[in-house]
């Protein structure tokens, strides 16, 4: 299996192990499992078109000084200065050479994603990547529009691929909307095949499927050539902020995921200035067991200078009632113990709670949803507590935010203590 895959599926595993200790719930993966979904695509390419290993004894490599006691000077034959096709080399490869016979090198000072095919062509295989218009530390919008660039793919090699499947997609990204199993940037990536753009998941996700969306887009690359392809990205609004890690790749087929050559990955910075701002009053306090709850104001502020289509506050609350102790034999936080209250029109009213996709217990805050003009506040108060059925714990973690048209503001955390 190459070794970044399994390193990725190691990530996974030990992302879930770590955030078990303050979500209700970690999905374990078992590592054999994983081994076993990917096993059959993670070995090197080994493709028998590989040049031989012993040269035949009649053929003499370009520029391979001939001895004069076997070639008399005045009837040889200048060897080819060109680089040799793919015919060519399957028959007048020579063995391994010594270490004063290396391949040439590029031109000094010339970076290898920019050097021209005639500069880097190398006995045996290998593509190498590059891309263009995305660049390391490039901002991208979450929720903004799309971001092109394109990708080229350049045989730097003696011999011919067949078949070289391209694939574009995003590594794991901790600034994902949900993170309990696998750290996933919602948003779609497409590539253009002649006047037709294809939509396809932006993220690797937790298996090889993705290495499948370039099937369609698959072609043969000779040594020296080059393959050129358009592609743009688009983030979904909930993205939060954090470090996109932009990945290209290139696979001899979809059956064995044999990975031809390096990745290349260009490292991302994803921003958000759309973002709404929470301002919270009020508490920690004690939270009394079956008690009128800890009492909160939120206020919810459009700083930017469009208006907020929809905005709402947004509670969530850890499912473990004191993650820090290490004892995770204490009693779970259900969505029978705690409760919400608002207040609306004067009369406090109840809201429910269940559990979102990272394991905590999230508060419906559907029914505040309102426009919010830019510049502009919005106002709640809230009673949070916990029901006579709860069962113990010193603290009772609470997360407080909001979100704008899918747009997720950092949240504020209090932490009331438990009482009777």
């Amino acid at each position: 299996m190459n070794a970044s895959v399994i390193n990725r599926f190691a990530k996974i595993v030990t992302a879930g192990s770590a955030k078990g200790r303050s979500r209700r719930l970690a999905l374990t993966l078992p590592l054999a499992a994983v081994i076993a979904a990917g096993a059959v695509g993670c070995t090197p390419d080994s493709s028998p078109q590989a040049a031989p290993t012993t040269a035949p004894t009649l053929s003499t490599p370009a520029g391979t000084p001939t001895p004069t006691s076997t070639a008399p000077t005045t009837t040889a034959t200048p060897a080819p200065t060109t680089t040799p096709t793919a015919t060519e080399t399957a028959t007048t490869a020579p063995a391994p050479a010594p270490a004063t016979a290396a391949p040439v090198p590029a031109a000094a000072g010339t970076p290898s994603a920019t050097r021209t095919p005639t500069s880097v062509v190398k006995p045996g295989g290998g593509i190498e990547i590059r891309f263009d218009g995305l660049k390391a530390g490039q901002r991208i919008e979450a929720g903004g529009g799309t971001v092109s660039f394109s990708v080229t793919w350049t045989n730097t090699g003696t011999k011919r691929y067949d078949t070289v499947v391209p694939v574009v997609s995003s590594q794991q990204y901790e600034g994902a909307p949900c993170t309990r199993v696998l750290a996933m940037a919602h948003g779609t990536v497409e590539r253009k095949d002649g006047n037709v753009w294809h939509e396809f998941p932006l993220s690797q996700g937790g298996g090889m499927d993705y290495a499948t969306t370039g099937t369609a887009a698959a072609f043969p690359l000779a040594s020296g050539a080059s393959r050129t392809i358009q592609y743009r990205i688009h983030l979904a609004a909930d993205n939060g902020p954090g470090t996109l890690s932009v990945e290209a790749a290139s696979y001899g087929n979809t059956t064995t995921f044999n990975q031809i050559g390096n990745k290349k990955v260009v490292d991302t910075e994803v921003v958000d200035s759309h973002l709404p701002k929470v301002t919270v009053t009020g508490g920690p306090g004690a939270v009394v067991v079956g008690g009128q709850g800890t009492r909160y104001t939120v206020k919810v502020t459009n700083p930017t200078g469009s208006a907020f289509r929809s905005a709402a506050p947004a509670l969530k609350v850890q499912t473990l009632t004191d993650p820090d102790s290490g004892d995770f034999t204490q009693h779970v936080v259900s969505p029978g113990d705690l409760f919400v209250m608002v207040q609306d029109h004067g009369q406090w009213r109840a809201l429910k709670a269940d559990y979102d996709c990272d394991g905590y217990l999230a508060v419906d805050t559907t029914s505040l949803q309102r426009t919010l003009g830019a510049g502009t506040t919005a106002e709640y108060t809230f009673r949070i507590g916990v029901d006579k059925g709860w069962a113990g714990g010193t603290k009772l973690p609470v997360q407080i935010g909001a979100t704008a048209d899918g747009h997720t503001a950092p949240t504020v955390k209090v932490t009331p203590s438990v009482s009777g």
